[in-house]
């Protein structure tokens, strides 16, 4: 039984893996799909977990920097170090 594996890209950008089994010649697209090839697919899917990476690190470093200030706070007004990273989780260096 023939398998092929046809890639396609959609219109915002996402992309989309289809293995097939048995009768190849009559698959047609998804609505609002194009065919590529697995080398574009390969290229697209790398730029979207790139993408999915730097966002990941963008939103760490936000939380990082929220619980930061919250432990800042914390011990400003007095709160001991030990309590304040409990409550807020900021484990770096003591401000």
């Amino acid at each position: 039984m023939e398998t092929r594996t046809i890639y396609y890209k959609f219109a915002d950008g996402s992309i989309a893996e289809r293995v097939i089994t048995g009768a190849v010649e009559d698959v047609l697209p998804p609505e609002g799909a194009e065919e590529i090839s697995e080398e574009e697919y390969r290229a697209a899917l790398a730029a979207i977990e790139a993408a999915n990476e730097q966002q990941r690190q963008e939103q760490e470093a936000e939380q990082q920097a929220r619980m930061k200030a919250d432990y800042e706070a914390l011990r400003a007004v007095g709160v001991p170090e030990e309590t304040a990273r409990r409550l807020t989780g900021y484990m770096g260096p003591d401000a």
